[in-house]
């Protein structure tokens, strides 16, 4: 089963892919939940990391913008994989600086993922990743108090953060969840 859902995942992002070069575009309905969609840990398959503080958290998960967040205890410089495939839409240092570096990915069901703190962005905006490319090295930049990935989805238009799961659950403050995030 989980290996007819990766063949079919993959499917989809190759149509989205074909669209995107065919300069179509991709009509999709309001994201009203992300929990509806499945998005892989934003890390390596096999690779598990401390969620250091999970959605709502009482640090600075708090607010329309970051309630849905997570935070992972990646070491500076590690690897930051596409949860899922979809079109680089920002990569660079944030307009917001407390997110220091950041990408953007705006996937086919009309939310887009957030990667922030990291120390170097690897495409540039309008680049198609499929899900599990490396897009980026985690770091410490921003208003960070040491070396972390910020993850969370968002309404690609306001940033605002959505609710959602990670591999099916929601990994609380203080789990390793293990990734089946394999490369692309």
């Amino acid at each position: 089963m989980n290996r007819t859902k990766t063949i079919l995942r993959r499917l989809g992002a190759m149509a989205t892919a074909a669209f995107a070069v065919a300069g179509l575009p991709l009509a999709g309905a309001s994201p009203a939940s992300a929990a509806d969609y499945y998005y892989e840990l934003p890390y390596p398959a096999g690779e598990a990391y401390r969620v250091t503080q999970g959605p709502e958290g009482t640090y600075s998960h708090t607010g329309p913008y970051n309630e849905y967040a997570w935070d992972f205890a990646l070491p500076e410089n590690y690897e930051v994989s596409a949860v899922q495939a979809g079109t680089i839409v920002y990569s660079n240092w944030s307009p917001y600086w407390e997110n220091g570096i950041e990408v953007i990915i705006r996937h086919s069901n009309g939310t887009c993922s957030h990667y922030a703190h990291l120390n170097r962005a690897i495409y540039n905006a309008g680049t198609w990743v499929p899900q599990g490319r490396v897009v980026a090295w985690s770091g410490n930049t921003g208003n960070s108090s040491g070396p972390h990935l910020h993850y969370q989805v968002i309404n690609c238009d306001t940033r605002v953060g959505i609710s959602s799961t990670l591999q099916g659950w929601t990994p609380p403050t203080g789990s390793w969840p293990q990734s089946v995030n394999y490369y692309a």
